[in-house]
């Protein structure tokens, strides 16, 4: 609050100056200038300087113990004597024996046949001519059906008594006539006359005849007899020399020493280390309202605000003192390990008892050899084997289906009325005649027949379903019986049933609607006691229209249900066929004779040349080369020092605080016209300081950049004083 009533005094001293013109000491006094003092910023730099992370230490490097290989020779079996075994030898004699005489063999080479396929007709398809019963299927194939004559019921009014009057007095005499009055007009009908098949048999050939080859093999008699395979003879068996296993020890290691090291224990350790100064700065505060002077800016109050020191922690580590027993050896702490002298055991063989030798007679042995003596040749017997027949039969068209006209006479009712015979002679009452409704069957349309297409695709026109559903509509239902009834008039066709859809909606939602309104048909087929197995259904969605979708009734064409017939072998004639398969001979079997020798083993024995016998051998001392290791230097150890580690740390500097300047000539409020502030904004803009429109008008923006600029280029800031005009190149 001090520091306020302060500048408050100085604004109010600053304002009675200003009101008596007197400039102050030191200010520039030249006529036609104007001056003031402008806020320069604090000037910083940077500085780096490095900072202690890990003080310098040494490592310690352990150089092993070396060792040096001695070898030396070692007694490992002694001196003795082995006997070794000289085998009797033989020589080998060998004789041909007969195993097998020589004879002939027959084999058979079997006869081959092809097989042969061919189609049979196995019932003929019914044929119907459409003529002019049914229009446009004139001479096409199918099986005849016939819808019956339809009537419709018709009524008129029929007179049963007539009018007439009536007197008072005298009534009138009526007499009663009796007369044929039609009831059903005379009609055609057609009367369905199956047609009619006869089955015919033949015999289709399966196999053709052919000659089956009987080997009868040739007999042979066996014969067996001794033959010597190896003569008598000596052997002589070896008994070795007996040793014993004597065991003493050997040095194989003399004792040495061995460094060990394990890495030094470090902790961390943290420090706050300042990176910038404290320092202060002018801040510019608001004006006061009280002020007098018609300038804002002679009653802005600055105030000079403290900015506290900023600093940075760093860590670093510290070595740990080593454990008890271990030596500190830079990063390292070690100790010695003396290790004790190394000792193996090394065996030999002692000789005990001398080898000896023992003579053993070997008797002489035979062997049974048996082979097969020919007592008859082989031979063939040819058998006949007769062709194959197989019966087929199948249903042969002898007179097609077809129709005959009965007429069918009109039929009459009698019926009795009243009619005058003489009127009143008296009064006259008029009494109007009396009528009955009368209801009798008229013929609506003849009888007629209609073929069963097979293989033709129809559209139903009558089969309907409810709006964007797979629900059939009732009036369908009518259609749906009459297609059944076709269907089952020929039990040998099938029929596929292909939903379509206009382009309205996605393509699959069409494919899956024409899916579903398909088998909706389907079903109400199966239901109407049409076999699942003679129908199908598929979808085909919008791929398929018949009219184009751009009109309402093209799109009502493309809305279709279709159904196409065929045979149950999916054959377009609708005949049924069978495939007839048979064996034809190629070629007849044959004998091939084939010469076998006479077939030789040879036999061979062993005669003993030389008598098995032994000769002694001298054997040498043997000594094993035993190895070592012996010390030839100790473990040592290297010391290398390790240099301190540091880190750079960047800090800012006070180089040259900032405040208010002297007495500065600036452009007078005179001299400010909005073609000196357009200069002054197309040149903070060319400098890169974007101040928005060049409009000759000191906004917000303009200042902002203004500012900016004086501070990127420590220029008094606050003022278009000289010094900044010169740096932004602008004349006055």
């Amino acid at each position: 609050m001090k520091h306020f009533n302060s500048l408050l005094t100085a604004c109010l001293l600053f304002m009675t100056l200003g009101l008596y013109a007197q400039p102050e000491a030191g200010m520039h006094s030249e006529a036609g200038k104007c001056y003031a003092k402008c806020i320069i910023a604090d000037q910083y730099e940077t500085v780096t300087e490095k900072v202690l992370v890990k003080e310098a230490s040494s490592k310690v490097s352990i150089s092993p113990a070396t060792f040096e290989t001695v070898t030396e020779q070692v007694l490992a079996k002694e001196a003795g004597n082995s006997l070794s075994v000289i085998p009797a030898t033989f020589e080998t004699v060998s004789e041909q024996k007969i195993a097998q005489e020589a004879s002939t063999s027959i084999s058979i080479q079997p006869a081959t046949f092809e097989t042969m396929t061919e189609r049979k007709l196995a019932k003929e398809a019914p044929r119907a001519i459409a003529g002019a019963l049914v229009s446009g299927q004139m001479g096409e194939e199918g099986t005849l059906t016939t819808s019956a004559a339809r009537f419709e019921n018709a009524s008129e009014q029929v007179l049963v008594k007539a009018a007439y009057t009536e007197l008072r007095i005298i009534p009138a005499t009526f007499e009663t006539v009796s007369e044929e009055k039609l009831v059903a007009p005379a009609y055609s009908t057609l009367k369905v006359v199956p047609a009619v098949y006869e089955t015919v048999t033949e015999q289709v050939l399966s196999k053709e005849g052919y000659t089956v080859l009987k080997v009868i093999p040739a007999e042979y008699e066996t014969v067996t007899e001794q033959v010597l395979v190896k003569a008598a003879y000596s052997t002589i068996s070896t008994s070795p020399a007996v040793y014993e296993t004597v065991t003493e020890q050997k040095l194989a290691q003399e004792a040495g020493t061995r460094i060990e090291r394990v890495p030094a224990e470090f902790e961390t350790v943290t420090e706050t280390i300042q990176t910038a100064a404290a320092s202060t700065k002018w801040v510019k505060k608001k004006a006061d309202r009280n002020c007098l002077s018609a300038d804002p800016n002679d009653c802005l109050v600055w105030c000079l605000v403290e900015i506290p020191a900023q600093h940075r922690t760093v860590t670093k580590q510290v070595r740990k003192a080593c454990a008890a027993g271990w030596t500190a050896s830079g990063d390292d702490c070690i100790r010695t390990v003396e290790i004790p002298a190394k000792y193996t055991t090394i065996s030999y063989q002692k000789l005990v008892n001398p080898a000896s030798s023992t003579k053993t007679e070997v008797p002489a042995k035979y062997t049974t050899r048996t082979y097969r003596k020919l007592k008859s040749a082989a031979r063939t017997e040819a058998t006949n084997v007769p062709a194959v027949y197989t019966t087929y039969s199948y249903q042969k068209l002898v007179t097609p289906a077809h129709t005959v006209s009965v007429q069918v006479p009109a039929r009459y009712e009698t019926i009795t009325y009243q009619k005058l015979k003489s009127p009143a002679t008296t009064e006259v009452i008029e009494i109007p005649a009396t009528y009955r409704t009368r209801t009798f069957q008229t013929l609506a349309s003849d009888a007629m027949a209609t073929i069963v297409p097979c293989g033709n695709r129809v559209i139903l026109e009558n089969v309907n379903f409810e709006t964007g559903s797979a629900v059939l509509k009732a009036s369908s239902m009518a259609e749906i019986r009459r297609i059944a009834q076709q269907l089952k008039g020929d039990p040998g066709s099938t029929a596929k049933l292909i939903g379509h859809t206009d382009n309205q909606g996605g393509e699959e939602m069409n494919h899956s609607l024409s899916h579903r309104r398909a088998k909706a048909v389907y079903d109400a087929l199966v239901d109407a006691g049409i076999a699942a197995s003679r129908l199908s259904y598929e979808g085909m969605g919008e791929s398929s229209p018949i009219a184009t979708n751009e009109t309402a009734a093209g799109r009502r064409k493309n809305r279709r249900t279709e159904m196409v017939t065929s045979g149950t072998t999916g054959e377009t004639d609708c005949n049924t066929y069978t495939t007839i398969s048979y064996q034809k001979l190629s070629r007849d079997a044959q004998p091939v004779v084939t010469e076998i020798p006479a077939r030789y083993e040879t036999v061979t024995s062993q005669v003993v040349a030389k008598d098995a016998m032994t000769t002694s051998t001298e054997i040498p001392v043997q000594y094993a080369t035993r190895s070592y290791k012996k010390l030839a230097s100790a473990a040592a150890t290297t010391l290398t020092e390790t240099p301190a580690q540091y880190r750079e740390i960047t800090k800012r500097q006070l180089v040259k605080p900032g405040g208010f300047t002297e007495w500065r000539e600036v452009v007078c409020d005179a001299d400010i016209t909005p073609s000196f502030y357009r200069r002054v904004q197309q040149a903070l803009n060319d400098r890169g300081y974007n101040v928005g429109a060049v409009d000759g008008i000191i906004g917000a923006a303009t200042k902002s950049q203004l500012t900016k600029f004086q501070r990127d280029n420590n220029l008094p800031i606050g003022r278009l004083d000289f010094e900044t005009l010169k740096a932004l190149g602008v004349r006055q």
